[in-house]
């Protein structure tokens, strides 16, 4: 149960990867079972995250909103980055967009998953080879209860299906039904944000579409082929994270679908706000009402 970069890495362990690793080991503790404690960890701090994932998504999308005000200043002060800098920090100033509130929540995220990801390591890939109780019980804290015996990883959710798939969460797929479902989950993601986004651009087809879409078929295969190599379950907690990032993705398109349905005629002027004749009047930095938001 050693240190994943060093002291820094332990400290790491010792604040993220083993809190996670003990909300794991009691969970399995209730449930019995590690596949679904696997699970219902993820989505415990996916729900937890949730408050800045949402933060993320609406700055995203704010920014976004005011794409066109900003291409009239790039095109406006084309000749005098100084100038162009001054009216984009002025136009976020005038539609209340923190630029960093979208990347902070991202930055925040990382630590957690990357944690998630250490707690299963240190029960799916021990640093020694081979998983033992005393390991184990070594790392779970004084005032949770003990194991008595290794946890039991075999996934028996297919035997339904099949007799013979019965899956060992601790060594990699051999019946690739965990790496497919990954691949899938991945692909279902990235295609449902080029959606978005290219809904949000009015259909336009530009390089940074484009490369969303060869990333849409190539991140599946990569995400596949990682997911043999790696234990089971970690390809599990792959398809459960992905997967609540797709139901984060709706819980941005919902209000909107929201709004338009309560709003048809609203369209329109959203679209005219940015094209407006006071954001057009920008021969110097504008000064505006601070009320408008």
């Amino acid at each position: 149960m050693g240190a994943i970069f060093g002291p820094i890495g332990y400290f790491f362990n010792l604040i993220i990867a083993y809190p996670i690793f003990n909300v794991l080991m009691l969970l399995d503790h209730l449930f019995g079972d590690f596949g679904l404690s696997i699970i219902i960890l993820t989505v415990i701090i996916r729900l937890c995250l949730f408050p800045l994932t949402l933060k993320q998504l609406r700055s995203t999308k704010a920014t976004q909103a005011i794409q066109p005000l900003m291409a009239d200043v790039k095109k406006k002060y084309a000749n005098d980055p100084q100038a162009q800098y001054r009216a984009t920090q002025e136009l976020y100033k005038e539609y209340n967009i923190n630029p960093l509130s979208g990347c902070l929540p991202l930055f925040i995220q990382l630590p957690v998953l990357y944690g998630l990801y250490g707690a299963m390591n240190i029960v799916l890939r021990p640093s020694g080879g081979k998983l033992t109780l005393a390991a184990i019980n070594d790392v779970i804290y004084p005032f949770l209860p003990k194991l008595s015996n290794l946890p039991d990883f075999n996934l028996r959710w297919f035997s339904f299906i099949n007799p013979h798939w019965v899956l060992s969460l601790a060594t990699p797929d051999k019946t690739f039904i965990l790496p497919v479902l990954a691949g899938l989950a991945t692909f279902a993601q990235l295609r449902m944000s080029q959606a978005r986004n290219q809904k949000k651009a009015g259909g336009a087809s530009d390089m940074m579409t484009n490369q969303m879409q060869i990333m849409s078929f190539i991140m599946p295969f990569v995400t596949f082929f990682f997911a043999l190599s790696f234990p089971a379950g970690l390809a599990l907690y792959w398809t459960t994270s992905t997967s609540n990032k797709v139901v984060d993705s709706d819980a941005e398109i919902l209000p909107e679908r929201s709004t338009r349905s309560n709003n048809q005629n609203n369209s329109s002027t959203r679209r005219r706000r940015p094209n407006s004749s006071s954001a057009r009047r920008r021969g110097t930095t504008p000064r505006r009402n601070p009320s408008r938001s």
